[in-house]
């Protein structure tokens, strides 16, 4: 026979498992009351998706590359298609133009993940082999991204840490300037892309 102080322990502990599984319940009816499942929330357009959508049509890019210290910037001309993929998840850019006397296409995509509320590019051209990855916070407030990511020099054969900062200054401009740093040295602003909305 159980004494009196065993009695009182077992029926803490049994309402210990009630009050746990009681939360559990109400937790899980909440968050399918809401629609806010974690899988749901991940796989679900939010806010940021829809601002991406608004750049759905064809830009012109003003090209800017920064080089050594002492040389004027060089300017080229580009042109973006640009559309929502997979559900307006993401917003891919097909870019194409010349750069330096050679055709240049690229192809970068803009997304957002739910889960880790973060932003990322991906970017690939016909000027290389490699993938540039970049992720990084959305800033509300500035309605601009800074993303980090790192490539490697092709002659070096050292890593290059990169940045961008993507800003959408209005439903019809975006800017996006790239930051390289070697080594210790400084971040240093290497290229600038300017895109606007073909009124056309």
């Amino acid at each position: 026979m159980l004494t009196f102080e065993e009695i009182v322990e077992t029926s803490k502990l049994v309402m210990k498992r009630i009050i746990l599984l009681s939360t559990l319940i109400f937790s899980l009816t909440f968050l399918k009351a809401q629609n806010l499942d974690p899988w749901t929330s991940y796989a679900t357009p939010s806010t940021f998706h829809q601002l991406l959508s608004k750049y759905n049509g064809s830009f012109n890019i003003n090209v800017t590359m920064y080089m050594e210290e002492g040389n004027a910037p060089v300017v080229e001309k580009a042109e973006s298609y640009q559309s929502m993929l997979l559900g307006e998840r993401f917003l891919e850019m097909k870019q194409f133009g010349k750069m330096m006397n050679m055709n240049f296409l690229a192809i970068t995509t803009i997304g957002f993940n739910n889960t880790d509320q973060k932003v990322t590019l991906t970017s690939i051209s016909n000027m290389g082999t490699g993938t540039l990855t970049l992720t990084g916070d959305w800033d509300e407030k500035s309605n601009s991204a800074t993303l980090f990511g790192q490539q490697t020099n092709p002659v070096t054969k050292k890593v290059i840490k990169v940045k961008q900062v993507i800003t959408f200054i209005d439903a019809n401009t975006i800017l996006i300037e790239s930051f390289d740093q070697e080594g210790k040295k400084p971040f240093r602003k290497t290229m600038q892309y300017k895109y606007t909305r073909n009124k056309k």
